[in-house]
């Protein structure tokens, strides 16, 4: 599967943040990080600007819903606050933006490890925000990326 992933961090050291997030990233198979890394506002007005980038990951699974997961464990590994709040300052973001060839909407339990922080996830493929977030169309297009086609 050929999955586009976005990465951002707003909290400490920012760039470490996001390498580690990478590193997370291989874990789950071959991955391309997109040239450019962008500083933005931090949308919410919480905290401090927040740098992004997107990468491409070649995964091994199949499941759009296990990677998901996957990501939301490399993320609370790197320190996430899950329980701050939704648009609270963060140490990693992973956002799962496109899957190529797939679209659809699902919802399911969570497993045990994440069931202290959600009941059940649910995840909209391609992400519904990403076409108006310019953090995540430009290091697409940068990636060499036809965002158009994906979002």
């Amino acid at each position: 599967m050929i999955a586009y992933v976005a990465l951002g961090s707003n909290l400490g050291d920012r760039r470490a943040h996001l390498e580690r997030g990478l590193e997370g990233l291989r874990r789950l198979g071959p991955t391309e990080l997109s040239p450019l890394v962008m500083e933005t506002p931090d949308e919410a007005g919480l905290g401090p600007a927040y740098l992004n980038t997107v990468a491409r990951l070649h995964g091994k699974e199949e499941d759009p819903r296990r990677l998901l997961e996957a990501l939301l464990r490399i993320e609370l590994a790197q320190g996430r606050d899950r329980k701050a709040g939704r648009n609270a300052p963060r140490t990693l973001d992973l956002d799962l933006i496109a899957v190529e060839g797939l679209r659809g909407s699902w919802t399911w339990p969570a497993p045990s490890d994440l069931a202290s922080y959600w009941h059940e996830l649910s995840l909209t493929l391609p992400h519904p925000r990403a076409h108006s977030r310019s953090f995540v169309m430009e290091p697409l297009k940068a990636l060499g990326t036809d965002p158009d086609g994906l979002v």
